[in-house]
């Protein structure tokens, strides 16, 4: 031991014996260990990575504190430990700013001058505990947990939320002004219920948060904005698509969350077999018009993007024309609509069609000028799909009819109508097989021993407390598919096309292609037990008729059935057709 203490006096004179060299030493390691500890707090505040940042402060750390000890000049030894510290300190906050907005960056001139204001004590004692529930990026940069006690609060509130929107599965989260309280509401698998009415005070801070977080004006609270940021939470990584708007009563917000359907592709959206064959025909067929319609909240914009994707991007020229674009497509080349006095839909429409593109998606349409250039195109060269609502095919075909004035060239360039609805699953997990009375049976034509699925009766614990499905959170469905009714327009259909005045004429002529129309096709799936009649029901319902719909349809319309079972809207063709989102 003696030895040891003689060996390390021999080697660092100079420090044991001169009380301000080891003064000096003992500040420079305190220095470096109070370093240490705010790396280690700091890592977890702005999410990067702790364990390897604590093992390269403490590889560096170990290392300058050797060399200092134990090189024969002092002040050779103690410049050594300084450059490594200025190096690890200048290399972990420029890896640290680059993650942070630009409040919270440290070292930095306004961070300098505020800590001489306020001190580096500042208000940190008297800040609440928040944790990280969801890992929020606002594009690359992570958001970190902010050090400010009002958005701190905020930050806090914005988590919980978040991660009940994600923990159910919502798709679409509203906060609504609503006297001094405000309305949250989530929309799981298509229906609408209440999350909370927190004060007014906790509302307006989620989405004074959420405006700050994704780059809005906090002073801005009437005219819309709209922003995003990436919700993380294990391997799911979700878009969140906000949108703020004013009112009379205050600022709403808007939250969409949307996950794998931005890649989505046609197997995955839910179509038979024999309608993927009949879809992918027409992928890789020649040139005309394909209608993709459906009800509002249908799915349709999902639907229109999928098939995008499901054309080659690198041999064929694809190109689209949007009011708003929602996803980006890879290698097809998208173009958004401003409006101005200068310029129409028509004209931006008519621009892209003259560079001669192989393929062309128009996922909405408002007029007729519009429509007829899209027809002409697919009538000559290129593939072309138009979107907006309808019922039924009968009622998409009726609209683009009335929308030409063109029997004829409807009757060249249409290729095929999709029609689409979207219906709940039921919960793999709590599902309950039943099998339907004889008389039910009969009447869905299926054999007597058929077993169905439905979601689960109430069940309840010993202490009378409801038992509720951690999976589907008690609502007996989890996600949801596509039901689909596709009418090819053959050379029979055409014919009719060209000549039809009335509906009766044209709905005849479906009946015969035998598709049985959406309630048929959504059956199957109670059939297979993906879904429940109940559901089948409740999906596939017609929408009911808003007054101020336009004058009463024609005479000659024929009664609902058939292919055409859903009632006909009033005036089909008295408005613009609007996509559903």
């Amino acid at each position: 031991m003696l030895a040891a203490i003689d060996l390390l006096a021999q080697s660092a004179p100079a420090m044991y014996f001169n009380p301000l060299k080891l003064l000096a030493a003992i500040v420079l390691f305190v220095a470096y260990a109070l370093f240490s500890q705010w790396v280690d707090k700091d890592t977890v505040r702005v999410n990067t990575y702790k364990i390897l940042w604590n093992l390269v402060v403490l590889a560096v750390g170990i290392v300058s504190t050797v060399t200092m000890l134990f090189v024969p000049q002092f002040l050779i030894g103690s410049l050594v430990f300084l450059v490594m510290y200025i190096i690890i300190v200048a290399v972990y906050v420029v890896h640290r700013n680059g993650l942070v907005e630009e409040q919270y960056k440290v070292l930095t001139p306004e961070h300098i001058s505020r800590v001489m204001k306020e001190g580096f004590g500042g208000n940190k004692k008297k800040l609440i505990d928040v944790k990280e529930r969801v890992r929020l990026l606002a594009g690359k940069k992570v958001i970190a947990i902010p050090e400010v006690q009002e958005e701190r609060e905020q930050y806090r509130l914005a988590q919980d939320m978040l991660f009940a929107v994600l923990w159910r599965r919502a798709a679409l989260v509203e906060i609504v002004p609503a006297g001094q309280a405000s309305k949250i509401t989530f929309q799981i698998d298509g229906i609408t219920s209440e999350y909370g009415r927190p004060p007014r005070a906790e509302g307006d801070a989620i989405v004074a948060f959420l405006k700050r977080a994704c780059g809005l004006n906090l002073e801005e609270r009437r005219k819309p904005q709209t922003g995003q940021l990436t919700a993380v939470t294990g391997d799911n990584r979700i878009d969140l698509l906000i949108r703020t708007d004013g009112s009379a009563a205050g600022e709403r917000l808007t939250l969409r969350c949307v996950g794998p359907e931005k890649t989505y592709k046609i197997p995955d959206l839910g179509l038979t077999d024999a309608q993927k064959d009949q879809i992918m025909e027409l992928v890789h067929g020649g040139n005309g018009v394909t209608l993709l319609t459906a009800t509002p909240a249908s799915g349709l914009t999902t639907t229109t993007y999928a098939l995008a994707r499901s054309h080659d991007a690198f041999l064929l020229n694809i190109q689209t024309l949007e009011y708003n674009k929602e996803f980006q497509i890879e290698n097809v080349t998208q173009h958004v609509y401003e409006p101005s006095p200068e310029k129409t839909f028509a004209a931006d429409l008519l621009k892209i069609v003259r560079t001669d593109p192989d393929v062309i998606f128009i996922p909405e349409i408002r007029d007729k000028e519009a429509a007829k250039i899209a027809c002409e195109a697919g009538a000559h060269k290129q593939k072309v799909y138009v979107a907006f609502q309808a019922i039924d095919p009968l009622d998409a075909i009726w609209k683009w009819l009335r929308l030409l004035g063109d029997n004829g060239l409807v009757a060249k360039s249409l290729r095929a109508v999709v029609n689409q609805r979207l219906i709940r699953k039921l919960c793999p997990e709590c599902k309950q097989p039943y099998k339907p009375d004889a008389a039910q049976l009969r009447k869905l034509n299926l054999p007597p021993d058929k077993v169905l699925y439905r979601p689960p009766e109430p069940q309840y614990d010993k202490n009378g407390q409801p038992i509720i499905c951690q999976n589907c959170h008690g609502t007996g469905y989890y996600g949801r598919t596509g039901v689909f009714d596709v009418a090819i327009v053959d050379d029979a259909l055409r014919d009719v096309l060209k000549r039809a005045k009335t509906l009766a004429e044209i709905q005849s002529h479906l009946q015969k292609q035998g598709s049985g129309g959406i309630q048929a096709q959504a059956l199957q799936k109670v059939f297979d037990g993906t879904t429940s009649i109940q559901e089948v029901v409740r999906a596939t319902k017609p929408p009911a008729a808003k007054e101020g719909d336009g004058a009463p349809a024609p005479p000659s319309a024929p009664p609902a059935g058939g292919a055409g079972s859903a009632p006909r809207p009033q005036n089909p063709g008295s408005k613009p057709a609007q996509p559903t989102r």
